[in-house]
């Protein structure tokens, strides 16, 4: 259960730095904006906010200016912007790291996409991941995404979810097995059979 309180806490931190920096308002004044990833999901081990947002003409200088603001604030030691419309993600990516405490610096990730987007999207996974999402998966997952976050080992995080909730995978060596036999290069369109 310790590891459901400290995910719990994380979240609680992620959604009043949300708060404190307007986010999702901000982002929902030039689309619809959605809050994905392990935070929506109640699955935070790191630091790490995850938002998405779908516009129907993206426009990253628009959405530059829209953030702008945010580097006045103390605790935002950086903003970021990158254009990956003619790769795979299609979509404007934009990064700000927010220090909460000198040894809590938090990673905000967001991305811009055309409501027209074809591919997979985070925001289409919240929904099937929190109805199948059980206290025992819950615990697993966690387990595994601290383990691999203490060995310093990167992944995407939805092959954790997949392992778990698909492939029965419940401990960290098993799920290094398994993730051998996957092709973590692709974007993945997976669900929660």
């Amino acid at each position: 259960m310790e590891l459901l309180k400290r995910t719990q806490k994380r979240k609680e931190s992620a959604l009043a730095i949300l708060a404190e920096l307007e986010l999702l308002a901000k982002w929902n004044r030039i689309g619809q904006a959605h809050l994905v990833g392990a935070t929506a999901y109640d699955l935070l081990v790191d630091y790490d906010i995850d938002i998405e947002t779908f516009s129907v003409s993206p426009n990253a200088a628009e959405a530059m200016t829209m953030l702008s603001d945010l580097t006045r604030h103390p605790k935002v030691i950086e903003l970021k912007y990158r254009n990956y419309m003619e790769t795979p993600f299609n979509g404007y990516y934009f990064k700000i790291q927010y220090q909460n405490s000198p040894s809590e610096i938090w990673n905000i990730d967001m991305w811009l996409f055309s409501q027209t987007r074809n591919g997979p999207v985070s925001r289409d996974l919240v929904a099937p991941m929190n109805k199948v999402l059980t206290t025992e998966s819950r615990q697993c997952i966690l387990s595994i995404k601290e383990d691999l976050l203490q060995k310093n080992i990167s992944l995407p995080s939805i092959y954790v979810y997949q392992a778990v909730l698909d492939n029965d995978i419940r401990c960290t060596e098993d799920f290094l097995v398994w993730i051998e036999q996957q092709d973590v290069n692709i974007q993945t369109g997976w669900r929660p059979s």
